[in-house]
């Protein structure tokens, strides 16, 4: 009920449909979404004006492929223009895509979304955006460089009685939590765990009120730099392969216009694509400044002691990831109800923009 509530509230506040100006109905008879639209769309003729895109942004170095293909054009050559709509949590963004508020999201996979779903929101998953791939994840676990130097922290199970931070359970690091717990042998109960935010945990951290947390950057890289703490174990050694976010669409956007939700997609391979190119190359600074003018990370000087994200190039989703992590919080009592992933996740449109990029595969 409280659930139904938001959303018609929401229903109740969204803005006026956009004019024809900014987007552009789809040709009289045109099919709607799914396989034959997708498929039908490849021929169609792009009309004159682009297709307003309105995108969910949680400025991070997570949506760096995003940022790249906005800024290259990428987009535009699709016939898209994106708007950036800036929010503070996933959470806040699902009830705004489920009631066509928002067109497109690069949301975290958390419980919040697997419940969502589960509660009939006409919501999508069709690609993936970030994961932790080797050498690359911009989260860690961070220890108090003493209990390292002291050789009080050797391996998972020398966690045990330690205070340990994070920022949610029920969040994609909550995810890699219970699987520090599992690698030591221990439970919740074996730990004393506290739940800050980033900058909280930052300094409890320095100051010794805990004595480690999982945290992304810039704040790992921050108490590296201070002496403080210690990257002990990045993500990417935790949960390998862990999908941390993943590209969602409301039900207005892939039913209206099917042929800007291929392109959408295939403009961000491109930026993907050129994401990794450029990190894997001797000069990763065009990134950086970039991410400059899209995340609130300003100091150029930071990016270079960071450790970056990791984004597929082919902005491949992993289910079995997805499904791992709905089994836990179902376990754990998060979830009420699972939510079925052979529903909820589309692929379509990713197979049609890679089929466009590459030609068959």
């Amino acid at each position: 009920v409280g659930l139904l509530a938001v959303l018609l509230a929401l229903a109740a506040c969204a803005p006026a449909a956009p004019t024809a100006t900014t987007r552009t109905e789809p040709a009289a008879g045109a099919p709607a979404a799914g396989q034959t639209a997708v498929a039908s769309s490849a021929t169609a003729t792009r009309a004159a004006e682009p297709v307003t895109v309105r995108f969910g942004d949680i400025p991070s170095t997570s949506l760096a492929a995003v940022y790249i293909a906005r800024e290259r054009g990428y987009f535009r050559e699709e016939g898209i223009e994106v708007h950036l709509e800036p929010f503070d949590t996933a959470e806040s963004m699902i009830p705004a895509l489920a009631t066509d508020q928002l067109d497109v999201t690069g949301g975290g996979v958390n419980a919040g979304m697997f419940s969502a779903i589960a509660r009939g929101l006409p919501i999508k998953i069709v690609a993936g955006i970030s994961r932790n791939v080797p050498g690359m994840s911009s989260s860690a676990l961070v220890v108090r460089k003493e209990l390292i130097d002291s050789g009080r922290v050797r391996d998972y199970a020398d966690l045990r009685g330690l205070r340990i931070a994070l920022v949610s359970k029920t969040s994609g690091l909550g995810a890699e939590f219970y699987r520090v717990l599992d690698l030591g042998g221990l439970t919740e109960q074996d730990v004393d765990f506290k739940q800050l935010s980033f900058p909280d945990a930052t300094i409890a951290l320095t100051n010794g009120a805990i004595d480690a947390g999982i945290l992304t950057e810039p704040f790992v890289a921050r108490l590296v730099q201070s002496g403080a703490g210690v990257r002990w174990k990045g993500a990417d050694e935790i949960y390998p392969e862990h999908q941390i976010t993943a590209l969602l669409y409301g039900p207005g956007f892939r039913e209206r216009y099917p042929e800007a939700a291929v392109g959408f997609i295939k403009a961000y391979i491109r930026g993907a694509r050129e994401y990794n190119a450029i990190m894997n190359s001797d000069d990763r600074t065009p990134v950086y400044r970039i991410l400059t003018e899209y995340t609130p990370i300003k100091d150029l000087s930071i990016y270079p002691v960071m450790h970056p994200s990791g984004i597929h190039p082919d902005a491949a989703l992993n289910v079995q990831s997805l499904e791992a992590d709905q089994d836990l919080w179902a376990r754990l009592g998060y979830i009420p109800q699972k939510a079925d992933l052979q529903t909820a996740i589309d692929l379509q449109y990713w197979q049609e923009a890679l089929r466009r990029l590459d030609g068959q595969r």
